[in-house]
């Protein structure tokens, strides 16, 4: 049996069994019938969709809309008759909607042939990926075109679709002259057209579904509809979070999480809420991202190489216009300017920047700003214009400032779990055992989320939070009976202990972390 990580993308279809009830045959129940439903889901028209999605029980209570239901049936399933993958592929639900080294080890353990992977498998899709994806976690991006394939690429990390509504408005102070209309992906501008969310998905097809390299619209794959780029718009924009915190009311229990806080505001210490106010995604001066050079791009390139990654800004250009390392010629396309990422999300989402040439720790990722990469870039050079010295901490800030960011972490995955519990909860106590198969997955994916808060509150140094580690301990424990359990009241008794549970971990933590969560995130 799968992980509950790895389940998101090998049970992710039995969600189907809803959304097809009114447009494919009746299957017996057990694997045959997710895998006849998965299949047939791809062949769904965005009206099939939303008619299914009536008769989701998640939709029924009032839990979902039809229209996010709709939008992450197509985000998880629909294949866009290209090979074999979805946005899920990239995306996992059970994984914080990124992929990375231990998830894909652990797929090709499981799944080799899945379509991650179609790059080994299919002839005509060699060159869609490189060695980098299995070593190193890095996927091959076309950002600047396909007019040169062996040389005009660049490798990057898979960002993870968390909190999209708080994070993709541009900000027009970056100087950028004509911004996209939202800022996607590490450089800002991973969409086409007018670079929308909504458009996005038109460009992650283009790149990431093709049956050949050629990408002929009607040959390669099939370009999305106007209702269903709206309808994955919906869901996009309703996962994760939908607010922003206020870290200036915030308090934390943990002593040295609660001094890193005031060290990531402190603009003569950390600084970090200029650029991540509220440790989000927006610039503190307007509220909007900010596309921006921290010096990231100068870093030691990793595995195969075609142009250098010059971030934002490559697009139509013939040759190289920037010296990305610095190193006295010109051997990448952009600007050099990246989008700034959200930070609450951050800890059990890396890696931290676009190639992780950083490390995988949180802690890693905040000691990059003292290094000199960052103090001589664009970005730490007007830092030091406004405060009237380099961004300078001690090294003891590291640590705080790290412990911080995992609180918030920590926070949000339990948030995540107490959400997808109680709508469990709702369920079983409107339907018993009627689709008592979502129920179940709602609680797995609970428990994916218990898993990160655990991982995330293991940091080095004094122990995060013991308390609460044993309260998720013991709520996994109840969720684990639930998932187990042969009737409905039983299920229905777990669900609640573990809430229970849940809620006691979180209490620990502090006050006035309050989040608001989008309904996307009962979706799989």
């Amino acid at each position: 049996m799968p992980s509950p990580r790895l389940s998101s993308l090998f049970l992710a279809p039995i969600v189907s069994v809803s959304l097809l009830a009114s447009c494919a045959p009746a299957a017996p129940e057990g694997e045959g019938e997710a895998e006849i439903l998965g299949a047939a889901s791809s062949a769904l028209t965005a009206q099939q969709r939303l008619a299914a999605c009536d008769q989701d029980p998640r939709v029924i209570a009032g839990l979902v809309t039809r229209e996010i239901c709709a939008g992450a049936d197509i985000f998880f399933r629909e294949t866009f008759e290209g090979n074999g993958r979805s946005c899920g592929t990239c995306h996992p639900v059970g994984n914080n909607f990124t992929i990375d080294i231990p998830f894909i080890d652990a797929l090709l353990e499981d799944n080799p042939l899945d379509p991650l992977f179609v790059f080994e498998q299919d002839p005509e899709l060699t060159d869609l990926e490189t060695p980098e994806l299995k070593t190193l976690g890095l996927i091959r991006e076309n950002i600047d075109g396909f007019d040169d394939l062996d040389n005009k690429f660049s490798m990057r990390a898979v960002p993870h679709t968390l909190s999209l509504a708080t994070s993709i408005t541009p900000d027009p102070v970056d100087g950028i002259a004509s911004p996209p209309v939202h800022r996607t992906g590490w450089s800002g501008d991973g969409a086409p057209g007018t670079g929308s969310l909504r458009e996005f998905l038109t460009g992650a097809i283009t790149q990431h579904y093709p049956t050949d390299l050629g990408r002929e619209p009607g040959v390669a794959f099939r370009l999305p509809t106007e209702q269903e780029l709206d309808l994955t718009l919906a869901y996009q924009m309703s996962l994760g979070r939908t607010n922003e915190l206020n870290l200036t009311q915030v308090n934390l229990a943990d002593a040295e999480a609660n001094e890193g806080r005031q060290a990531f505001l402190d603009p003569a210490r950390g600084r970090c809420n200029v650029c991540h106010a509220n440790a989000g995604a927006n610039h503190l001066d307007t509220g909007r991202n900010r596309n921006l050079d921290t010096g990231t791009r100068k870093a030691p390139a990793t595995g195969t190489i075609g142009a250098f990654d010059g971030g934002f800004g490559g697009s139509g250009l013939a040759s190289p216009n920037i010296d990305v390392l610095d190193i006295g010629f010109l051997n990448g396309f952009g600007d050099g300017t990246f989008s700034t990422p959200p930070l609450i999300e951050a800890v059990d989402t890396p890696p931290f920047f676009h190639t992780n040439a950083f490390g995988n720790q949180i802690e890693g990722a905040v000691a990059f700003y003292l290094s000199d990469f960052f103090k001589n870039s664009p970005a730490g050079l007007e830092l030091e214009a406004r405060f009237g010295s380099p961004v300078q901490f001690p090294d003891s800030d590291i640590n705080k400032i790290g412990r911080f960011l995992r609180v918030l972490n920590a926070a949000f995955n339990v948030d995540l779990a107490k959400q997808r519990l109680n709508a469990a909860q709702v369920l079983v106590q409107q339907f018993h055992d009627t689709r008592a198969d979502v129920q179940r997955r709602l609680m797995e994916l609970a428990e994916a989320e218990i898993d990160d808060a655990l991982e995330v509150l293991a940091a080095g140094g004094t122990p995060l939070h013991p308390v609460s580690t044993d309260r998720l301990q013991l709520a996994k424990t109840e969720i684990a009976a639930g998932l187990s359990a042969t009737t409905w009241s039983q299920r229905q008794g777990r669900i609640s202990n573990a809430i229970s549970r849940v809620q006691n971990a979180r209490d620990q933590f502090g006050s006035n972390i309050n989040f608001q969560l989008g309904k996307g995130n009962l979706m799989y």
